[in-house]
C-alpha cells in the first residue's frame, strides 16, 4: 500500500479489494448491463480485482468511470481495464466531488476507498464541495436534520455515492471504523439502513493499512434485494487479513432497530447480551444525576507556550512569578493509576522535571506586566522560519480580550482523563490542580461526594457502558465525550467507606489487574448483579477495540472460566452467536 498523507489516500490491500469485488460481483450484480464509478481510484486495485471477477461474457454493456485527482495514479489504473468493445471507459483526472455537483450520472455499483482527510486539512475549495454536498445531501434526505458539517472529506464521497446509486444500485466502500460510533455518523448510519435493502458490514481485527493507525471497515449496501428474507443488517468480523482469501461465513440478520445502544459497534454483542445490558443501565441513574458539572479542562490553544517544566520557567527568567505559574496535569498519561491524585503524586512531577507549571497571565494590557513577562510574551509573538509562532494571530487567540490570557481555569473536584487504553479513568483532585482538555473536570451537586462517584464509577456494568457508549480509534484509543459520559448509567453509593476507597486507590497504584479491581468494587457496589456475565462482555468489546483475537471456543482468563463465542482461526465469523 501507498500511503499518500496529503490527499488522504491510503491504498487498499490487494486481498481486500479482491474479496470485496469477488463478494458483490458473484453475489449482488444482475442483468446484462452494469455501470461502474470508482470516485478515488488510485492506482487501480479495485479495478483490477473487479475485473478478475466480473464475466465479460455475461454482459452487453459495461460503463466504467475512473476519478482521481493523481495523473501518475490514474494513468496506471487505466492500463488494468481490459480491452473489449463492450467497456465504455470514462478517465477524469479530476477532483470527483466538483464533478458530481455538475452532473447526474447513476450507477449499478459504486466501488472504492475515499480519501480521509480531516476538515482542518481540507483547503478551500474542498471544503466548499464538501459543504456544498451535505446541503445536497440534506435537502434530499429528510432523516438528515442536524446542522453539523461534514468533518471528513471520506464522508462527502459517501453523500454522493448514495445520491448516485440507481433504485438497484449497490455501494461497496472501505472507510473508517469511526462510522460504526461517533455521534456525528448517527444520521448517516440511520439513513443507510433506510435507504438499502442490506446492510453488510466487515469489521477487522488487525490494521489493514501499513504505518498508521487507520482502523477501517467495508460497508456494502445492497438496494432492490427482493427476496425480503436478504432484508436486514449482518455485521462480521476478520480475524486476519489472509483470512479474506477464502472466506466462508455463515449469514446471520440483526435486529437493526434498537434505540438504546445504537452505535454499530454493538453488533458484536448478540441481542440476548445487549438487552441483558439493556435492563440493568435502567436500573441506575446517570452520571449527571449526581454531577453540578463535567466540562471540558483548559482549552490554551498552545500548550508548549502556557506549560512549562521548571528547567524551562528559569531558563525565561519566569521562576519568580510565583502568583501566576499554577499546578497543571497537561496529559492523560501523566497521571499514575490512582483514585485519589494528591500533593505527593504532584511534587513527584515535579521531581522529574515534567511540565507541570501553567502560566496564568492576567487579563491585562501587557503595558500593565512586568518586563520579564513582555520579554516572554514577544517570543510567542515571533513568527519562527519554519512558520509557527505568532501565537496572537491564532484564532483562539484572536477570540481572546489579551491573547496571553486563557479563560476558564477553574479547579475541579475530580478529573476524567477523555481518553484511555485499557479502562476509563476518572479520580479525586485532591491536589486543587488545573488541567487541559486531555481532561473533563468534574464538580458534584450539593449532598454527594465527588469520592462517592470515583468509587462507584469502577464497576462492570459501567465500564461495559463505556465501551459501548464511547468510541475507540486506532491503536484501541476509547474516547467518551463530555456527554456520553454524564449518561453513562452508575450504581452510585453514597456511603463509600474511606477505608474502602483508600483501598481501591492502593490497588489501583499497585497496578492490580482491573478484573481483581472490579471483582472488589463489584462486590461493594452491585453484588445482586450478574458479574461473570458483564465481565464476559466487558472482556469482549475490549478486545474488539484493542483487537485482540480469540483463537479458542474456551479461554481461562485467570481465575475466571468464560466460555466465549467461536472464532474461527482461519473464516470469517458472524459476531452474533
Amino acid at each position: 500500500m501507498i500511503n499518500k498523507k496529503n490527499t488522504g489516500s491510503y491504498y487498499t490491500p490487494k486481498i481486500l479489494a479482491d474479496f470485496l469485488s469477488k463478494h458483490v460481483v458473484q453475489k449482488y450484480i444482475k442483468g446484462k448491463e452494469i455501470s461502474i464509478l470508482e470516485p478515488s481510484c488510485g492506482d487501480g486495485e479495485f479495478v483490477s480485482s473487479i475485473f478478475n471477477y466480473l464475466d465479460l461474457n455475461k454482459f452487453s454493456h459495461v460503463s466504467l468511470d475512473l476519478f482521481d485527482i493523481n495523473k501518475g495514479e490514474l494513468d496506471k489504473a487505466e492500463t488494468l481495464i481490459p480491452f473489449s468493445n463492450k467497456i465504455d471507459k470514462t478517465i477524469n483526472h479530476q477532483d470527483y466531488l466538483k464533478y458530481y455537483l455538475n452532473n447526474n450520472n447513476e450507477y449499478s455499483l459504486i466501488i472504492g476507498n475515499p480519501p480521509y482527510v480531516k476538515r482542518s486539512n481540507l483547503h478551500n475549495e474542498q471544503l466548499k464541495s464538501c459543504d456544498e454536498v451535505h446541503d445536497k445531501f440534506k435537502k434530499s434526505i429528510n432523516l438528515i436534520n442536524s446542522k453539523n458539517k461534514v468533518n471528513n472529506l471520506w464522508i462527502a464521497f459517501l453523500e454522493a455515492a448514495i445520491m448516485k446509486l440507481n433504485q438497484n444500485g449497490i455501494l461497496c466502500f472501505v472507510i473508517p471504523s469511526e462510522i460504526l460510533q461517533v455521534n456525528y455518523a448517527k444520521e448517516l448510519r440511520a439513513l443507510i439502513i433506510e435507504e438499502f435493502d442490506r446492510v453488510e458490514v466487515f469489521a477487522f481485527n488487525e490494521l489493514i493499512f501499513d504505518g498508521i493507525q487507520q482502523d477501517v471497515v467495508a460497508l456494502i449496501g445492497i438496494k432492490g434485494v427482493e427476496n425480503r428474507n436478504e432484508h436486514g443488517f449482518s455485521f462480521y468480523q476478520v480475524q486476519e487479513l489472509t483470512d479474506l482469501k477464502e472466506p466462508k461465513f455463515t449469514e446471520k440478520h440483526n435486529n437493526i432497530n434498537r434505540k438504546n445502544l445504537d452505535k454499530w459497534t454493538n453488533y458484536i454483542l448478540s441481542d440476548q447480551e445487549l438487552n441483558f445490558v439493556d435492563s440493568l443501565k435502567n436500573m441506575y441513574k446517570q452520571i449527571k444525576s449526581y454531577t453540578d458539572k463535567a466540562q471540558v479542562g483548559i482549552v490554551t490553544a498552545a500548550n508548549d507556550y502556557f506549560i512549562l517544566n521548571d528547567k524551562e520557567l528559569e531558563e525565561n527568567q519566569l521562576s519568580r512569578f510565583s502568583s501566576i505559574i499554577k499546578p497543571i496535569l497537561p496529559k492523560g498519561g501523566l497521571v499514575p493509576n490512582v483514585a485519589n491524585f494528591c500533593d505527593l503524586d504532584f511534587k513527584r512531577l515535579k521531581s522529574n522535571n515534567k511540565k507541570v507549571n501553567f502560566l496564568l497571565f492576567p487579563n491585562l494590557p501587557k503595558s500593565k506586566l512586568n518586563k520579564k513577562l513582555n520579554n516572554y510574551l514577544l517570543k510567542g509573538e515571533l513568527e519562527k522560519e519554519d512558520g509557527t509562532g505568532a501565537l496572537h494571530k491564532r484564532y483562539k487567540m484572536t477570540l481572546r480580550e489579551n491573547w496571553y490570557h486563557v479563560p476558564t481555569t477553574w479547579v475541579s473536584e475530580g478529573l476524567f482523563i477523555k481518553r484511555s487504553h485499557k479502562y476509563p479513568k476518572i479520580f479525586v483532585n485532591e491536589s486543587n490542580i488545573l488541567a487541559t482538555d486531555s481532561f473533563y473536570r468534574v464538580n458534584m451537586k450539593a449532598g454527594f461526594d465527588i469520592k462517592n462517584l470515583v468509587f462507584s464509577f469502577y464497576n462492570s456494568l459501567t465500564f461495559v457502558l463505556s465501551e459501548l457508549e464511547g468510541r475507540f480509534y486506532g491503536g484501541g484509543v476509547l474516547e467518551l465525550t463530555p456527554n456520553e459520559l454524564k449518561e453513562l448509567s452508575i450504581p452510585y453509593k453514597n456511603d463509600i467507606t474511606e477505608k474502602q476507597f483508600k483501598k481501591l486507590d492502593k490497588m489501583l497504584r499497585e497496578n492490580k489487574d482491573i478484573r481483581d479491581i472490579l471483582s472488589y468494587t463489584n462486590s461493594i457496589l452491585i453484588p445482586n448483579l450478574d458479574s461473570k456475565k458483564l465481565e464476559k462482555i466487558r472482556i469482549k468489546l475490549v478486545n474488539r477495540r484493542l483487537k485482540k483475537t480469540i483463537k479458542k471456543k474456551k479461554i481461562n482468563i485467570d481465575r475466571y472460566d468464560f466460555e466465549e463465542i467461536q472464532l474461527k482461526k482461519r473464516n470469517l465469523s458472524v459476531i452474533n452467536d
